[in-house]
């Protein structure tokens, strides 16, 4: 394998007024977060969405899925305060999502029904 074969393919979906240092930091989290899964990464996206205008209780959306190997698909999505927040706390969730399927692809049985089903 080559090291463009490694790579997944990113799509970033920005709408409304994201700042360029906030795009970038969302992009160098998101490539660690790939290099932690699992599973090889083929394809990431991700949202970044912030209103014109502020709105009480929210100031900044990030939504992201993964798909993996094995047709897999993970995603999450937060709103937050603030673009630097709704990012960390996205990386959390997908982090979190792809720890438990290392956990579960561990303690499955072969046939792949989860442990409390034999």
């Amino acid at each position: 394998m080559n090291d463009t074969e490694l790579r997944p393919t990113v799509t970033e979906i920005i709408e409304g007024p994201v700042a360029s240092v906030d795009r970038v930091y969302a992009f160098d989290r998101l490539r660690d977060v790939c290099r932690a899964a699992p599973r090889a990464v083929r394809r990431v996206r991700t949202r970044l969405t912030a209103p014109p205008e502020s709105t009480p209780g929210w100031q900044a959306a990030a939504e992201g899925t993964l798909l993996l190997d094995g047709d897999l698909i993970v995603c999450a999505g937060v709103t937050a305060t603030t673009m630097r927040e709704a990012i960390d706390l996205l990386m959390v969730r997908l982090a979190y999502r792809l720890r438990r399927l290392g956990e579960t692809k561990r303690d499955q049985p072969i046939g792949s029904l989860p442990v409390s089903a034999v």
